[in-house]
């Protein structure tokens, strides 16, 4: 998904770069990426990973969930005693700054211990206002429960010191008609205080377009959904809560009107016009209908579908071996991958075939007719016993029968072959179903899937991401680095989609994604499509920043420092501590004085004076890594800008928090400003475009 010309990051001073960054744009362009995860006023990477992304419909407002704890603002201090491990935050593309969606997990400062489950799974609006999210903190007046919660913030309103005041958040898991929150089995588990199940939400699919909708799942406990007199709907059953109107509608819902259904032990998600629910689960006979001859093991887990809120609305199969759409079935079926007739559906097995899919969410188009999807079970009639997990589409609409609806999208082979046969872990998709994307270690695609357009990776390694053009686009390989060059990391699983699927976020442990990617953890990126690359400027801010120095020590109680020198003349230090504590941190260079700068070379050398150019402190709150800057004077700015770059030495020193050794670690720096004339931007884009 991107070249080496890497990331045009939005610093404060670079938003008009960062803007071209948006759909329609010129700036960035299959190859590109720009790195999310960053707090581009300090110019500071995360120190803690990232673990789920979502992005608006327009690709300029991306949401992530990450373990950073040093994005929150310096008025935002923790509790005494706590530690705030990360959250959710969401990143304007246009302007290039992160703003505090919701608080992730609490820790006690000294043991490390979760007192509460936090912020996560994040889902965004189109238009960027809403993020919908689960947590176990209380975050509205009336939650009175430790169990972990759905709710959505209005990115609208202020976030208040106390977050239950002020009204930037709305409870999802409520009770039907009102917002009282919902009542959970209780459970005698003290150890789970603050962060009992209740309910959940799939990051990145979630919440309708407009912010209307939100679809969530019960977890581990039984509850009093959707407007229960007794606790006893059963656990892992699908909802839609609608925000405007106060409803809280059961979709998992038993065919024969007898209540919950459960069994939703996997990914709900939702259609962007929040008309329809598709959500893994099993009890599928419980809730749709089987044909004679089928399997009815309630264990089984299937693909589920339902326009949730249309009069006599029905859950449906998405696929299977069975197809009870097709109007000339009469009779059933047996177990027998390659019988044939109008009973039989696509697949030569159920859904899983071989293989898991509980965690493997479907994908649906905005109108929530198409569903893309995994399935191991193999197209019918099965012609040999590959058991891999391929790529297959399907039409919902009415009329349609499974066979008649269902396209194989990609293909493996029986053979031992690595290069066709690797895992495809995800699937997504564009909102008009034309496009998908796919997160995969193949390396090569077999028919029935478009052709490979490009080069092929060079070897067997993690996995990328790949665009599938359902029409005349081919499969491209949407991560390129310079000179072919392959990732260092895998991309995650579950990436997502802007609305027109020429934008995509997603999460990745590769470092050489973007230059100066210093972190070590897994980071968010979004790559764009552009229709013009020859006037793609060239990459400015955090991710074209060199590394000058390695994290010298660092390892178990030693304590390393790393120095990335920043296109604006300031250092970022990366330092590795052992434990909580304090961070003092001094740059010396030689400088030469006010009197000799006149003379000649030699007498500026000798009439040069070692002083401190920058110092800074920060504070460790427990082992691992901490990120600080460090700025020189307006002075010394000034005569760095002149193209000389000053040559430092950094020394920090740590001193625990509980007392002990104070240890100390040096390495070397570069304060250096880089100023990009407009005929190397011109050559640079002419050197591109040949």
């Amino acid at each position: 998904m991107r070249r080496a010309t890497l990331i045009a990051l939005a610093t404060a001073g670079a938003a008009a770069a960062a803007a071209g960054a948006l759909p329609g744009a010129a700036q960035a362009r299959w190859g590109a990426a720009q790195l999310i995860s960053v707090d581009n006023v300090r110019l500071e990477q995360a120190d803690g990973g990232t673990s789920a992304v979502d992005v608006s419909a327009d690709g300029r407002w991306v949401v992530f969930q990450t373990r950073a704890t040093n994005f929150f603002a310096d008025g935002d201090a923790d509790e005494p005693g706590t530690i705030r491990q990360g959250g959710l935050f969401r990143f304007d593309r246009a302007t290039g700054l992160i703003a505090l969606v919701a608080d992730g997990d609490l820790l006690d400062e000294q043991s490390g211990e979760l007192l509460r489950r936090g912020a996560a799974r994040p889902s965004i609006s189109d238009d960027g206002r809403w993020v919908a999210f689960s947590t176990a903190q209380r975050l509205v007046p009336q939650d009175d429960n430790d169990n972990v919660d759905v709710y959505v913030r209005d990115m609208a309103v202020p976030l208040p010191a106390a977050r239950a005041d002020g009204g930037a958040y709305q409870l999802v898991s409520a009770r039907d008609g009102g917002d009282e929150p919902a009542a959970y089995e209780q459970i005698d588990r003290p150890e789970l205080a603050g962060r009992l199940p209740g309910a959940d939400v799939t990051a990145g699919q979630a919440i309708s377009g407009d912010g209307r909708y939100v679809a969530f799942r019960t977890t581990d406990l039984l509850s009093d959904l959707p407007a229960r007199d007794a606790v006893d709907t059963p656990a892992y059953t699908v909802f839609v809560r609608d925000l405007l109107t106060r409803r809280t509608v059961l979709a998992g819902a038993r065919s024969d009107g007898a209540g919950g259904a459960g069994g939703a032990f996997g990914p709900v998600v939702l259609s962007r016009d929040g008309s329809t629910v598709a959500w893994v689960g099993r009890n599928a006979p419980d809730q749709t209908r089987f044909l004679p001859g089928e399997n009815t093991d309630p264990s089984q887990t299937y693909f589920l579908w339902r326009r949730w809120d249309e009069p006599g609305a029905t859950t449906r199969r998405v696929t299977g071996l069975a197809d009870p759409d097709d109007p000339a079935c009469v009779g059933g079926v047996e177990s027998n991958p390659v019988a044939t007739g109008p009973c039989y559906g696509p697949l030569a097995d159920t859904d899983s075939g071989f293989n898991d899919i509980g965690q493997r969410a479907p994908a649906l188009s905005a109108d929530g007719w198409t569903v893309a999807f995994l399935s191991g079970a193999g197209p019918r009639p099965l012609q040999d016993s590959e058991t891999n997990l391929d790529v297959y589409v399907t039409s919902m609409r009415p009329g349609v029968s499974r066979k008649a609806g269902t396209r194989v999208v990609t293909r493996a082979t029986a053979a031992p072959n690595a290069a066709v046969n690797g895992e495809i872990s995800s699937v997504a998709m564009s909102d008009d179903g034309s496009r998908l994307v796919l997160v995969t270690t193949r390396r090569q695609f077999l028919p029935p899937a478009p052709s490979l357009v490009g080069e092929p990776r060079a070897a067997s390694g993690g996995a990328e991401l790949y665009s599938v053009d359902l029409g005349p686009g081919g499969t491209t390989r949407r991560v390129l680095l310079p000179g072919g060059a392959d990732l260092n990391g895998a991309v995650d699983a579950n990436p997502v989609l802007s609305a027109d699927g020429r934008t995509i976020a997603f999460v990745s442990g590769a470092t050489n994604l973007v230059a100066g990617d210093a972190n070590q953890q897994s980071d968010a990126f979004v790559v764009t499509e552009s229709p013009d690359e020859q006037t793609a400027p060239p990459p400015t801010g955090l991710g074209a920043d060199p590394i000058d120095d390695e994290i010298n020590g660092g390892g178990g109680s030693e304590l390393g420092v790393r120095a990335v020198s920043r296109r604006d003349g300031s250092v970022l230090l990366r330092i590795a501590v052992p434990a909580p504590g304090r961070l003092a941190a001094v740059a010396v260079a030689k400088v030469p004085s006010r009197a000799s700068r006149a003379g000649s070379r030699r007498a500026r050398r000798s009439a040069a004076r070692t002083r401190r150019v920058a110092s800074a402190s920060a504070r460790a709150r427990r082992g691992g890594t901490v990120q600080t800057t460090l700025k020189l004077s307006r002075r010394d700015l000034r005569s760095v800008r002149r193209g000389t770059p000053l040559k430092a030495r950094v020394t920090v020193t740590f001193t625990p928090s509980g007392g002990g050794r104070r240890r100390t670690a040096s390495t070397s720096a570069r304060f250096r400003v880089v100023v990009k004339s407009r005929r190397a931007t011109s050559r640079r884009s002419f050197n591109r475009s040949r």
